[in-house]
């Protein structure tokens, strides 16, 4: 009988919780490694390996408006162990300025408002979390979100121990984003020189395929068009400051 009872404990001892990433170790990328594998096994639906999955930085729970050099190192880590199990990942530059510049949110805005990006072609769920030092350690949360409706598909979460090196990763300043000035000068489509401009900015992003001649025809409208929904804005040719500030920041 006391053998058997043994054997039940050992057997209860041994089975993982569901949920949570074994966290003991100070490493980070051992963390994240166990952190991914946990929000894989939670899935509540099977996702497509060819969609995108885009990472934001990870926000202090206190102030989710902020982050530190440590949420952005678990997102990157997270983004590295998604591809290891066989995800695609997007590159979160590819989608500028949109989450970061035009909202004017700092660079956690797309932790907070992932619908931001769900007008992107091929993005299916964002990689977001947050972080916390509570009770002498750092708690994690992970969680995978559908941009389209904010449905979690899956979260896990663990706790890391607090060294040296993490506090500080935590205390370490992070610069302020730095809200884009919309331009002075609004181009004038009318006009063959900034038509140009534009025709040219769209074509280097491989929206406009025709000739650069400064005639704002129904090409140019088409690929203008298909730019502004590129930035989750709404897919019309309407020429206005944010559109130029997202095309041609440097104007």
């Amino acid at each position: 009988m006391i053998r058997r009872a043994l054997f039940l404990i050992f057997l209860l001892c041994a089975l993982p919780v569901s949920g949570k990433a074994q966290c003991g170790a100070s490493r980070i990328d051992m963390l994240c490694d166990a952190l991914t594998a946990s929000l894989i096994s939670n899935l509540q639906v099977r996702l497509d390996r060819s969609g995108l999955i885009m990472t934001a930085p990870f926000a202090d729970l206190h102030d989710v408006t902020t982050t530190s050099p440590l949420g952005r190192i678990l997102a990157e880590e997270m983004g590295n162990s998604l591809t290891n199990h066989g995800y695609r990942l997007a590159d979160t530059r590819v989608f500028m300025p949109t989450p970061y510049s035009l909202k004017q949110q700092g660079e956690t805005a797309l932790s907070s408002a992932p619908d931001q990006a769900g007008a992107t072609n091929g993005l299916q769920t964002m990689l977001t979390g947050t972080y916390a030092l509570v009770d002498g350690g750092l708690r994690i949360s992970a969680r995978l979100v559908q941009p389209a409706d904010h449905a979690v598909l899956a979260t896990a979460s663990c706790r890391l121990r607090v060294t040296e090196e993490i506090r500080a990763l935590l205390t370490a300043s992070s610069p302020a984003p730095a809200a884009p000035a919309l331009p002075a000068v609004l181009l004038d489509l009318k006009t063959k020189a900034d038509a140009k401009r534009v025709q040219q900015a769209l074509a280097a992003q491989g929206l406009y395929k025709g000739k650069i001649d400064g005639i704002w025809g129904k090409r140019s409208r088409a690929a203008l068009a298909r730019f502004r929904a590129s930035m989750a804005m709404p897919a019309t040719s309407n020429w206005d400051p944010a559109t130029q500030a997202a095309l041609l920041p440097a104007s």
